[in-house]
């Protein structure tokens, strides 16, 4: 039964690199919100905006992306749906800021690794408050009271900090567009989040990696919920999909690596 479960979890990774695209990674309003995500769109990735590049796996990609978009229209947008309806809003963004401040290691050695000491110390600081008056992440009072914003930071954007390009865009079945630098970034962060390691090992208390499977789609799925409605008019509006998402998973990278 769990396995049927994992399943089905699985598919809410869906889009998660389109996930990347969307996020602001924090929450305040509802209507902030909606107005950041879209305004994203509206000025970086308009029609003048893009511009094909140099693209060796074009025909595997867009078929890819249809493929993906395929499982999202028939899957995952009813799961997501269902999802919203059992879990509001304020408990989806609740768990999203808890899952991101179990996820502080990443910020802060990445921060560190691009000399960005100041903002390390910052996530340093996030990371306590949130841990304890905000009940565990649940709640971002590191930012809402104390004005603390963060500062992401991941090893994919460790390498393009130190001039690994983004040559080669791949869109992933099931997780849609990454490049090659950003996948091997995505293997790097992997070592230290916190989640990995909730996997069958040596000296662990997980006999499985169900445990592990189970809260990483759960992550994902539950950070998508967020962005559904973003997603929908995105499809719905786009002549080209692929390029679209491409273009502005590209461009909103390359604007993480230059903040």
């Amino acid at each position: 039964m769990l396995k049927v479960m994992v399943s089905i979890l699985l598919s809410f990774s869906l889009l998660s690199g389109q996930s990347q695209i969307f996020s602001q990674k924090s929450f305040t309003s509802n209507s902030e919100q909606e107005s950041n995500s879209f305004d994203l769109f509206e000025d970086e990735f308009s029609e003048e905006s893009i511009n094909p590049s140099w693209d060796p796996l074009e025909t595997y990609n867009i078929k890819m992306t249809k493929f993906n978009d395929f499982i999202y229209v028939y899957a995952v947008r009813y799961i997501a749906t269902g999802y919203g309806y059992i879990a509001p809003k304020p408990i989806r963004v609740g768990i999203y800021n808890a899952f991101e401040n179990i996820r502080f290691p990443i910020r802060f050695i990445n921060n560190i690794l691009q000399l960005k000491f100041h903002h390390a110390f910052n996530e340093s600081a996030r990371f306590i408050i949130n841990s304890t008056y905000g009940l565990a992440g649940f709640i971002d009072i590191a930012r809402s009271e104390g004005g603390l914003e963060p500062h992401d930071e991941d090893f994919g954007q460790t390498l393009g900090f130190y001039g690994a390009g983004d040559n080669v865009h791949i869109v992933l079945p099931l997780f849609g567009p990454y490049n090659f630098r950003d996948i091997v970034g995505l293997i790097g962060d992997g070592f230290i989040d916190p989640i990995y390691y909730a996997q069958k090992r040596e000296k662990n208390i997980f006999t499985n990696n169900n445990t592990y499977l189970f809260i990483n789609t759960y992550r994902t799925g539950n950070e998508y919920s967020l962005y559904i409605d973003v997603y929908e008019n995105i499809r719905k509006d786009s002549i080209n999909l692929y390029l679209l998402l491409k273009t502005a998973y590209e461009q909103n990278r390359d604007k993480e690596i230059k903040e």
